[in-house]
């Protein structure tokens, strides 16, 4: 292969790459699914095929994106309603919906049926609920809100004892007998006594849950904060580390220890931070601690992946009282991360599940018109 060949040939590679990446950038947004409908026509198909074809079409398109709007929780639900009109009514920018995979007509009946696939754009449905959030509307400024999220490892396990709890039972019983007998006339009583011993023995064994020690990983605080940071901008927020409060440098330090043991924050500990925003004139703060898993390797490929999870993550705000109160919690979250080394899966994994809650408190929120 002379030296021209081998430039067209890596041209021709690169523009194939661009296409690529460009196809699963598109598909990673996107929800596809697939509707049939029967149309039923009027007068001659032949004459009127395009009509009916189109109106056949429409039909399937529109089925398709309910089938995608069944699939949010009634949180999203709520948030949907509110821009339901925006999109239903131009749907051509939120999906594409060209495919036909399949059609036949039944002459007999006059019925054209049809399947289409359709790829609907859950970014852009998610964006313009986001955009009409009460809190994205609320100001200019967006809300300021304190994060106080951290992610760990498992540091240590340590076994508990058996607790054993043994019961012993004893009892016994006595019973007496007289006896009579007659010796020459004479009558002479004795009596005789009967002793009896029983003894039970039982027990139980209870096994405790291990306790488990935690170390915090500091290298990825900016990860989660990243993650979370576009869809809380989005939705009126303002992300502000703790770090730039003096008064917080205790308090991180305490959020630390807490989160080396357990999952979630002592009340004494929120109190604290509570006390805090109050005087700073901090209307919400977040808390949650990402769980980073063990290491494992792809089979196929030889990348590192990594399970991120979130059991918990709580964001508060004050009341009118400037008490603070739980009004978005989110669980249950979890993502696997790929790379070619542990560090590059465990951030893949933690940016991957920090906007999944994120996005998830953004609903909550919405849903509860909170501004």
């Amino acid at each position: 292969m002379n030296k021209s060949n081998n430039t067209i040939f890596y041209i021709k590679f690169f523009l194939f790459f661009i296409l690529l990446t460009s196809i699963f950038s598109t598909q990673s947004s996107a929800y596809e699914t697939n509707a049939a409908v029967a149309y039923e026509f009027i007068g001659d198909f032949e004459e009127n095929k395009k009509t009916i074809i189109q109106k056949a079409k429409k039909m399937a398109c529109k089925k398709a994106f309910k089938k995608y709007i069944k699939t949010f929780d009634q949180d999203k639900l709520v948030n949907y309603k509110r821009v339901q009109n925006k999109i239903e009514s131009n749907l051509s920018s939120y999906m594409v919906c060209d495919e036909i995979v399949d059609e036949s007509i039944d002459f007999a009946n006059s019925t054209y049926s049809i399947v289409v696939i359709a790829n609907i754009s859950a970014n852009k449905i998610d964006q313009a609920m986001i955009e009409s959030s009460a809190i994205a509307n609320n100001s200019e400024e967006g809300s300021e809100i304190v994060m106080f999220m951290l992610s760990r490892t498992v540091s240590g396990v340590k076994q508990k004892d058996k607790r054993i709890t043994k019961v012993d039972q004893n009892s016994s019983s006595e019973d007496s007998n007289q006896i009579e007998a007659e010796n020459e006339g004479e009558i002479s009583i004795s009596s005789e006594t009967v002793s009896t011993k029983k003894s039970v023995s039982g027990g139980n064994t209870i096994e405790s849950s291990p306790d488990i020690f935690y170390k915090i990983e500091d290298g990825y605080n900016e990860t989660i904060a990243g993650g979370m940071e576009e869809l809380l901008n989005s939705a009126g927020f303002e992300l502000v580390p703790s770090f730039e409060f003096e008064e917080l440098d205790q308090i991180n330090e305490d959020i630390k220890v807490a989160y080396t043991q357990e999952s979630s924050l002592p009340s004494k500990l929120r109190r604290s931070i509570g006390k805090v925003m109050k005087v700073e004139g901090i209307s919400y703060w977040v808390e949650g601690i990402f769980d980073i898993g063990k290491l494992e390797t792809d089979s196929a490929t030889g990348n590192k992946v990594v399970n991120v999870s979130v059991s918990r993550a709580t964001l508060w705000g004050a009341n009118s009282k400037g008490r603070f109160k739980s009004i978005a919690t989110v669980s249950g979250n979890q993502r696997k991360g790929k790379g070619s080394s542990y560090d590059q899966a465990v951030r893949n994994a933690i940016r991957l599940c920090s906007q999944s809650v994120a996005k998830q408190m953004v609903s909550k929120l919405n849903a509860k018109g909170v501004k």
